[in-house]
């Protein structure tokens, strides 16, 4: 459930208009209604979600109806099989679609609005069915309202275990080069989405966070060009890490990073109306977190 809020939240964020109908909309979507129909911030949505839930392919301007197969086997206790099946089926039997924002929401609200529950359901958008699924897995996913910097932390130093306290180096952005380390700043990149589901470094992603803090994000690529390869891809994400760390937008980086640490707890904060960014805030709530994860 976590990626799929992460989706629609994500989707949300970047069609949610700047105007007095901003509530009213995230409202509807939040509740699986796609309306209104006829308004390019809906269809743009929308098309946003099928995209990156893997339901449509741009490339091949088709709809994937074994993705919601697919969604089913991994949590079959959501629905029962007829009413996926006959969900799947429709969306299999849709036409190749031209890869524009009204045309795909056209196709699938065709669809969708007939089986709109079946679909919410599979795909965690009912939050009597999802609860339970972070209720019965805990901390091995990134819980709602945890950041995921929290979430890794907990993964790979325990609370109670021998090297909990190198947390105390490491949210100070020290860079060790245990393996322990390297697996933390991996499950911390891939939350983030810096490093991609085919384990492709997401350099958007990471000029994203610049620019949510007003750095200049010019030089990015450049610095990432200079990094060279990763040895591996279980590598990948320490070797940028440390990289950023060691170049000349490190300390824009850790600002950047600070910030996509509040905002990973609540993948919602910026949909109600868009923050102004204020590293002040941004500092007190590291240190709140610094003093959690790494008591003195």
């Amino acid at each position: 459930p976590e990626n799929t809020h992460f989706i629609v939240a994500r989707c949300m964020e970047d069609h949610l208009p700047e105007d007095a109908s901003r509530k009213e909309k995230l409202y509807n979507w939040a509740q699986g209604n796609l309306v209104p129909a006829d308004s390019s911030t809906t269809q743009c949505f929308t098309r946003c979600v099928v995209t990156k839930m893997g339901l449509y392919d741009p490339s091949s301007k088709k709809f994937n109806a074994g993705i919601i197969k697919q969604q089913w086997s991994a949590y079959k206790d959501l629905e029962n099989e007829e009413k996926v099946n006959k969900y799947a089926e429709a969306i299999g039997n849709l036409s190749a679609t031209q890869n524009d924002c009204k045309p795909v929401f056209d196709a699938f609200n065709s669809v969708y609005s007939q089986h709109q529950s079946t679909s919410r359901n599979i795909f965690h958008g009912n939050p009597e069915l999802y609860k339970i699924i972070y209720q019965k897995l805990g901390g091995k996913i990134r819980q709602m309202k945890q950041s995921y910097f929290e979430y890794c932390e907990n993964q790979h130093y325990p609370i109670g275990s021998s090297n909990r306290n190198q947390l105390c180096q490491i949210r100070k952005y020290e860079v060790l080069e245990n393996d322990q380390f390297k697996k933390l700043i991996d499950c911390v990149f891939k939350g983030l989405r810096y490093i991609t589901e085919d384990n492709k470094l997401d350099r958007s992603e990471i000029k994203r966070d610049f620019k949510q803090v007003n750095k200049d994000d010019s030089k990015v690529d450049s610095v990432l060009d200079g990094c060279g390869a990763a040895p591996n891809d279980d590598l990948k994400a320490f070797h940028f890490y440390k990289c950023l760390m060691q170049s000349s937008i490190a300390d824009d980086f850790k600002e950047a990073f600070d910030y996509r640490e509040l905002r990973s707890q609540n993948y919602a904060y910026h949909l109600v109306s868009r923050k102004t960014y204020s590293k002040p805030e941004v500092a007190a709530h590291v240190l709140e977190v610094d003093g959690k994860q790494c008591p003195q």
